[in-house]
């Protein structure tokens, strides 16, 4: 069996959360029946698209966001809404479905609250029209976490007649963007869940996380589009991540995917499967130029790492010269009809737009029932880690699991998990290439720059399709450092302050996302109070946890995949050091000879930290071409034979001592001269506790002479008007011993004992190992500063110092004898 590298970034695909009530710019949409003005006491999505436009409270809905040219906000209930007739969006909007999460479950792919759920409202058109109709306002509409359904673009409720018959759900003229929407069971001669037209100019459409199914249309079941508008090709430009299109398509349907004009094209990480077409002349994806159906050379069309499969039309992917096309890491076979087929076979060596990079299919000449793919020569590279894979000889059931039903497990997407073949050469998984996307269909990152020394056969490589496999892996963790002890504690109690504040900040404190995070909070209080007694002198802290991949299992029911929790109560960690020194090689030619076994380096898994812990029980910092090298090995506590191993290098250096700001008082009425130590508040905490030490355990903490003598300070900026004694001072050492370093009680005097003004002095200090701190200040607070402003500050009183002062001086001038 194979292990791959990958990293799930444990993101969940959830569309924005619900906007809060509180938020007056947010209209509130209170009634699920579709009214327009009748009744003041509700606001219904028609009403809020009204007062949208207008910028006016319109029926039981407010204004909105009346800034000029700002985008409104429409929160929707769960709940459905019936609609009479289309909707027609005026102005930019939002519409938000309530948020399509479980705060009473956990997750099964991020292992936290809340869980991902099923999409909770819904707009229904009862097959009476299409829903949203932007074709005469252009408007831009957005969409998030609804369901459309039973949209028909041949109802009687279409505002205009002339565009019957076009976009069963949507007729979209302006910019849309969906995320975590559902589009079902709508129906129209054109486009059956969307339709495009880019009359005046480039039109985005945006669909991420999308569930499209059971749409139906003579042309396009799924999208179709304008081809021309003043004697010009219209420009679409559609992007579609992450989504799933199944099961959309009729027997006498012509296409799913219908393209003219000039579009742009970009099907990414989707699956695309069960839709069908007439099979003596439909296509799932119509690619080609014909009469009244003109297609620019300008056309592009870029597939990556799609499940297209069990698709039954005459062919999947037609095409001819016009369109500019990119395969690559997708999944096309197993269709009935040919996966792809050129529009003249009998040139097809002539087709010169197509490039394909690294797909799985059956190439030309294979069993048709299977789906073969026709390709000219001239698309397959000549690079083996571009090269196609050809299935031929395999069955979909050796290849892929069967389409898996939406679940929280799949992000209510359906989709197919590959399977591990037999034979490597010919399954989905690590085909020795890159280039695939990003991310895979569940949002969990594909990662392929990961090194695996003791193990690179396990290294990770693209998968072919929209899903990838996940394999429990330990990653190599390298360039690991010892961090100041003050640093880590200040970032610990930061994440502590920010959980403890959204605690406070929450309006609902029996919510589950509050009981995450109290527990969290836990976690960061025993990890900081832990830390700080547990500490080892220059530790590293690692866990082992944060950078592996989590495992792909069966659920117990055997219907679905999950994802196993990496956590000490499913795994084991077990550690061993390697030694001090440089490595070599990798996998069977890994090679420790070079090592120096050193009885004082550490590496140990700590249970109630969660931590491995690499540390020394002496102070020696790792020379700079060494470096300190632990295996440690993740093992399932279900299963041993489950384990794999990486490598942890890290390098163990001196940190810099702490050098604190202070503040010394002169007192008015002295000779403003005051003597004080700067150190008693610094430190050289950063590295940790000497006490774990098995050698130097006296070891001080700033520097100190050959005689024994205390030298730490460096001023490097002192004031012309004060004069700086010490008790001790030398010149300092190592590359600033031009300059003079000062130890003991340092003595500060103002030359000038009148002045009322603070004076600062920096400096830094040297720990034992001669390295420097930060540069702090030393703030010289001047009392008489104080004094004189509270004395002349007032409408009466005493005259102060400086008022006495001038009046003595007034009279001393007025004594004086004049010269006749």
């Amino acid at each position: 069996m194979k292990n791959n590298k990958k990293t799930l970034l444990g993101i969940m695909v959830l569309s924005a959360m619900s906007l809060m009530a509180a938020d007056n710019r947010v209209i509130q949409v209170t009634t699920f029946e579709d009214q327009n003005g009748e009744d003041l006491s509700k606001c219904s999505l028609r009403e809020a698209l009204v007062a949208a436009k207008q910028n006016i409270a319109f029926g039981g809905c407010s204004a909105g966001n009346t800034n000029r040219g700002a985008t409104d906000m429409i929160q929707l209930q769960a709940g459905e809404y019936i609609l009479n007739s289309e909707l027609r969006p005026q102005s930019m909007v939002r519409i938000y479905g309530a948020t399509a999460v479980d705060y009473n479950q956990v997750d099964p792919i991020t292992h936290r609250y809340p869980s991902i759920a099923p999409l909770k409202t819904s707009i229904n058109a009862q097959g009476n029209s299409r829903i949203i109709n932007t074709s005469d306002t252009q408007a831009s509409v957005a969409l998030y976490d609804v369901i459309l359904k039973n949209g028909d673009a041949n109802g009687g409720g279409n505002a205009n007649p002339v565009d019957a018959g076009k976009g069963g759900a949507l007729f979209v003229a302006g910019p849309l963007a969906a995320n975590n929407v559902e589009i079902q069971n709508s129906h129209a001669e054109q486009g059956g869940a969307i339709y495009v037209v880019a009359h005046q100019a480039e039109r985005q459409v945006n669909l991420e996380n999308a569930y499209i199914h059971a749409n139906q249309a003579k042309v396009g079941s799924v999208l179709a589009m304008d081809c021309s508008a003043n004697l010009v090709n219209t420009r679409s430009m559609v992007k579609i991540d992450r989504s799933s299109i199944v099961k959309n398509g009729a027997a006498n349907s012509l296409s799913t995917f219908d393209l003219c004009g000039q579009p742009d094209l970009a099907l990414t990480a989707s699956t695309i499967a069960q839709n069908q077409a007439d099979t003596s002349k439909g296509h799932i994806f119509n690619l080609s130029n014909a009469e009244n159906h003109p297609l620019s050379t300008l056309s592009q069309v870029y597939l990556q790492s799609n499940t297209i499969v069990e698709n039954k039309a005459l062919s999947t992917l037609f095409y001819d010269n016009y369109p500019r096309i990119v395969l690559s890491f997708n999944m096309l076979a197993f269709n009935q009809g040919k996966s792809c087929r050129y529009a003249f076979p009998a040139s097809l060596e002539q087709a010169r737009n197509i490039n394909t990079i690294r797909n799985a299919l059956f190439a030309m000449g294979s069993a048709t029932e299977q789906g073969e793919c026709d390709l000219p020569e001239t698309a397959n590279s000549s690079y083996d880690g571009a090269k196609n894979l050809d299935l031929t000889g395999l069955s979909f059931d050796q290849v892929l699991q069967p389409l898996q039903e939406p679940s929280a497990y799949n992000l209510f997407l359906p989709l197919y998990y590959p399977k591990l073949g037999s034979d490597p050469a010919k399954d989905l998984i690590d085909v020795n290439s890159m280039g695939c996307s990003d991310y895979e269909q569940r949002g969990l990152a594909r990662v392929s720059n990961a090194t695996l020394t003791l193990n690179p056969d396990a290294k990770n490589t693209c998968e072919i399709g929209s899903v990838e496999v996940m394999r429990l892996n330990a990653a190599d963790i390298q360039s690991l450092r010892n961090v100041s002890y003050e640093s880590l504690f200040a970032n610990y109690q930061q994440q502590i302050d920010r959980i403890q504040s959204a605690i406070d900040q929450s309006k609902d404190a029996a919510s589950s996302v509050v009981s995450q995070s109290r527990t969290d909070l836990k976690t960061m209080q025993d990890l900081l109070a832990n830390t700080k007694a547990k500490q080892q002198y220059r530790a590293i802290y690692v866990d082992p946890f944060a950078m592996a991949l989590k495992q792909d299992e069966p659920t117990a029911d055997g219907k679905f995949v999950q994802l196993r929790q990496l956590n000490s109560d499913n795994f084991s960690i077990s550690t061993e050091v390697l030694g001090i020194g440089a490595i070599s090689g990798s996998g069977t030619t890994f090679s420790t000879d070079k090592l120096t076994q050193d009885p004082l380096f550490k590496c140990e898994w700590d249970a109630q930290l969660q931590r491995i812990v690499m540390y020394r029980l002496n102070d020696k910092v790792t020379e700079a071409t060494d470096s300190a090298y632990c295996k440690y090995t993740i093992t399932s506590k279900l299963d041993s034979n489950l384990h794999s191993s990486g490598l942890l290098e890290g390098k163990f250096s001196n940190i810099a001592p702490i050098a604190k700001d202070d503040r010394v008082r002169l007192e008015y009425g002295t000779d403003l001269k005051v003597s004080f130590n700067p150190l008693l508040n610094d430190s050289d905490a950063g590295d940790g506790s000497i006490s774990t030490l098995k050698e130097n355990t006296n070891k001080p903490a700033f520097y100190k002479d050959s005689t024994g003598q205390e030298l730490a300070i460096r001023f490097t900026q002192v004031p012309s008007g004060v004069v700086l004694t010490a008790d001790r001072q030398a010149p300092c050492p190592g590359d600033y011993a031009r300059e003079i370093c000062y130890g003991g009680n340092i003595q500060v005097q103002v030359r000038n004992s009148f002045s009322p003004f603070d004076y600062e002095l920096k400096y830094t200090i040297f720990d034992h190992e001669l390295e420097l701190s930060p540069e702090a200040t030393i703030t010289l607070e001047n009392t008489a500063k104080n004094t004189n402003y509270e004395a002349s500050g007032g409408g009466g009183g005493s005259l102060g110092f400086w008022g006495m002062f001038g009046l003595i001086g007034l009279a001393f001038y007025r004594q004086r004898p004049r010269k006749s």
